[in-house]
């Protein structure tokens, strides 16, 4: 699928304030979240981010779900997480709910005993998660377009695989230091060429989006 990725980032690089990215978000920033789900067949995201986020399943606005209707899009996109450990609280608010259950990619040697019900698993690779192979798989379940949300060490996995396509990050107002520092996680450095695609400023606020660069 086209995988592109949105996040958000102080003007020092923290992705993250006392462990959540909610401090450094602006109307604007939750005005492209919301319409980035919308465009999306599916949103992916670590399971990491999905236990510190708290996330649902997603579902959208009714406006959201005419535009999605119109263009021949399921009504609410579909949640994929990344799950090295299957580590799946069983009160996380994504197992249950309206929508599909989640898919939960893992490599192929994880422990599947103790997985609570309300997701579906599908293994990938041997003791590593093969992503390329898992988003193929995605990708022959219909999934075009794939909206990775986070964190930054699945963001850099698939920036380092080659399989990012375009970064919309936004540029938040805001120095915050810590630790919680790097879109990219702490992997490997791997240079790739990205082209502006498009750049805007909403009350001190930067929305970027960079694409992957021809060649």
């Amino acid at each position: 699928p086209w995988v592109m990725a949105n996040m958000v980032m102080s003007v020092d690089g923290a992705y993250a304030v006392h462990g959540r990215s909610g401090g450094l978000g602006s109307p604007g920033d939750r005005a492209v979240f919301h319409r980035l789900r919308g465009s999306a067949d599916a949103i992916l995201v670590a399971a990491g981010t999905a236990r510190a986020e708290r996330y649902r399943r997603p579902q959208l606005d009714d406006a959201a779900v005419r535009r999605r209707r119109a263009d021949g899009l399921a009504d609410h996109p579909r949640l994929v997480i990344v799950s090295a450990t299957l580590h799946l609280p069983d009160d996380l608010p994504l197992l249950q709910g309206p929508g599909e259950p989640p898919l939960v990619l893992h490599p192929g040697t994880s422990d599947t005993r103790g997985v609570p019900d309300g997701v579906q698993l599908r293994a990938a690779g041997a003791a590593e998660l093969d992503l390329p192979g898992a988003l193929a798989g995605v990708r022959r379940d219909g999934v075009d377009l794939l909206l990775c949300e986070g964190g930054p060490s699945l963001l850099g996995q698939l920036h380092r695989e080659g399989l990012l396509d375009e970064l919309f990050v936004t540029f938040s107002p805001k120095l915050v230091g810590g630790s919680s520092v790097g879109l990219l996680g702490a992997g490997t450095a791997v240079t790739r060429e990205m082209s502006l695609h498009r750049l805007l400023e909403e009350d001190g606020s930067l929305f970027a989006t960079y694409r992957r660069a021809a060649g």
